[in-house]
């Protein structure tokens, strides 16, 4: 063999070997069936965890560079601590997707604030309204004024002063509970 086709079975080696490192990462299990299913998506909740035969490696919760005075591993097998002088990696940018997300996540947010704010204001203003209501009743009760009212069969009824002293009583007590 002559060095160039040494060199091109070295490339497609290396091509196929890299390749192939993706497909490390996919699940395999096996179904009710007996058959193996591959796929790159874990499998279904109704799969019994003694029939997954392979899953992705958890990845690390801190990627860590690894320094040339730093090894991988010790002697007897167990990793390493990693020295002071090996950095955590920069943090990576968030994608268009993430991005997109965070945006309607505060979009909704901003949304159900105005909205509870919204609703807030409409009742402090029915509260308003209620409370002058009740006044401009206290204060025609007190005015002497004749009140009637429409009892509940029909007829009209025009207050006595006993009426008129437990009315007015109501309506303060009323107005103490409600307007502050």
């Amino acid at each position: 063999m002559n060095l160039a086709h040494k060199l091109l079975l070295a490339a497609a080696s290396a091509a196929a070997l890299t390749c192939s490192l993706p497909a490390a990462a996919q699940w395999a299990w096996r179904d009710s069936a007996g058959k193996m299913v591959y796929s790159d998506q874990p499998p279904p909740k109704s799969v019994a965890p003694k029939d997954i035969v392979r899953q992705p490696a958890p990845a690390p919760a801190g990627r860590m560079r690894a320094s040339p005075e730093a090894p991988a591993e010790a002697a007897d097998g167990q990793k390493a601590q990693p020295s002071a002088s090996a950095t955590p990696a920069p943090p990576r940018a968030p994608t268009v997707a993430e991005r997109e997300i965070e945006s309607r996540l505060r979009q909704q947010q901003l949304a159900e604030a105005e909205k509870k704010a919204a609703d807030e204001e409409a009742q402090r203003k029915q509260m308003a309204e209620n409370c002058e209501r009740l006044r401009a009743y206290q204060r025609a009760l007190e005015g002497g004024h004749r009140i009637a009212r429409v009892g509940a069969a029909g007829e009209k009824e025009i207050l006595g002063d006993a009426q008129r002293a437990a009315e007015l009583e109501r309506t303060r007590t009323q107005i103490e509970q409600s307007c502050r």
